[in-house]
């Protein structure tokens, strides 16, 4: 019978010269916790096999991917064969605090060990609490369901790493949404985590050291092609109605999702309904036009 609890998992490409952090922060978790840390080597063409291969701790399972695959599908490869109900992520460049897995069975266990859960803390560096509890308002240790949820999820998501998800729920919504390119990570995946009942919570405790954050949200919201593809994967899993939804509930947010208008403008179904948002926002503050993505969203109109 199989009772592991969590599943660390760390999914890594090319990636030999930095994943020893990973794996050792992995390791070195103070807790009694039964917990499993996978590595799901995504076919990396340099030294990655070999220097995991060096880890020989029975917690650790190695996933050999046959050929290379794309960030999200390799995160869904975790979710697809981890063991443990819970998966925490730690990619190849961050590392897990001491008592990441501790805090979160704390949690998960005061949650009556829920179904349909994320969990996340603070970091260093990269924290989202800017923009889930300063921008959207809510509250560490605040369970956030239902239908203002997805709001704390338009300014870009987290990424997954230091994040807990019931790995099931997921799973059985389809796992992270795929994009073609490299990021912006699980921007989409969250708002739809949102839209089908997920519970949310940010602790106020640090989870995790965001070594390099090369991929971070905030880091990939730069690169507008990228949060253009991710939402193009999205728009097949939503219905027009849905975004028409989600566009009314954000003029909920005194600090308007910038690039969220912007990657939906892609479809002109959305742009008199975001059409109207900006006109208001800029006769309240014509200072928004000093923005370079304000400049931006009135150029797809």
């Amino acid at each position: 019978m199989n009772n592991t609890l969590f599943t660390i998992a760390i999914p890594t490409y090319n990636n030999e010269k930095i994943i020893n952090k990973a794996i050792e922060s992995s390791l070195n978790q103070n807790t009694d916790i039964n917990y499993e840390i996978m590595i799901v080597n995504n076919a990396s063409t340099d030294g990655t096999k070999e220097v995991i291969n060096q880890f020989t701790d029975d917690k650790i399972r190695i996933v050999n991917n046959p050929q290379t695959v794309t960030l999200l599908e390799n995160h869904n490869v975790c979710l697809e064969n981890a063991k443990g109900k819970y998966i925490i992520f730690c990619h190849s460049d961050d590392a897990l605090e001491p008592n990441a897995i501790q805090l979160c069975y704390k949690k998960v266990q005061e949650r009556n060990y829920p179904n349909k859960y994320v969990l996340w803390g603070n970091s260093m560096f990269r924290d989202y609490s800017t923009n889930y509890i300063k921008k959207a308002g809510f509250s560490y240790n605040q369970i956030v369901v239902g239908e203002f949820a997805p709001l704390g999820m338009m300014y870009g998501g987290l990424a997954p790493s230091g994040t807990l998800y019931s790995r099931e729920s997921l799973l059985n919504i389809g796992g992270f949404i795929d994009t073609t390119k490299p990021g912006p990570f699980d921007f989409t995946s969250m708002i739809y985590m949102a839209m089908k009942g997920f519970r949310f919570e940010m602790t106020d405790e640090m989870l995790l050291w965001r070594v390099g954050a090369s991929t971070s949200p905030s880091e990939a919201a730069k690169s507008r092609e990228e949060v253009d593809d991710a939402f193009r994967h999205f728009f097949k899993k939503v219905s027009d109605e849905e975004i028409h939804q989600l566009i009314t509930l954000s003029t909920r947010l005194k600090s308007k999702p910038w690039i969220f208008y912007y990657t939906l403008l892609q479809k002109k179904e959305h742009h008199k309904q975001i059409k109207s948002i900006i006109i208001s926002e800029l006769i309240r503050n014509p200072l928004l036009l000093r923005r370079v993505v304000v400049r931006k969203i009135i150029s797809r109109f």
